[in-house]
């Protein structure tokens, strides 16, 4: 997959791994808006890059204006999520929010904006 020039959006931007993947597609010459609800990313994994990105704080598990920002995307990359275990098993209902509807939500943008090529890359299920 050849990634230059092209428009991405990727949630959970501001995370350890999203902020790395940000500067590798920065590399290639890639447009980049990162949406991010600063849960568990950081602004300072961004601070280097904020003149070079668009930086949109939302919360995916809910609706908003954040879906218009799907429109005119050629790839996304879905990387936000809750991913500790201890804090799943205290709060189940906080987990659900975030990981099943926020990528229930993450799809339906990319279906109802036609985005060529979502990718789901959901911390959760990395282990």
């Amino acid at each position: 997959m050849m990634l230059t020039n092209k428009f991405i959006l990727i949630t959970g931007g501001a995370g350890f791994i999203g902020s790395h993947l940000v500067d590798t597609l920065l590399e290639k010459r890639n447009e980049i808006i990162v949406l991010d609800n600063f849960t568990t990313g950081r602004i300072q994994n961004l601070d280097h890059l904020t003149s070079k990105i668009q930086l949109v704080e939302c919360d995916i598990s809910k609706p908003g204006r954040w879906h218009k920002l799907f429109e005119n995307i050629d790839y996304v990359f879905h990387l936000a999520a809750l991913a500790d275990i201890v804090p799943s098993i205290e709060k189940p209902d906080d987990y659900y929010q975030s990981n099943v509807n926020g990528t229930f939500n993450v799809l339906e943008a990319c279906r109802k904006h036609y985005v060529k090529t979502p990718v789901t890359i959901h911390p959760a299920t990395v282990c």
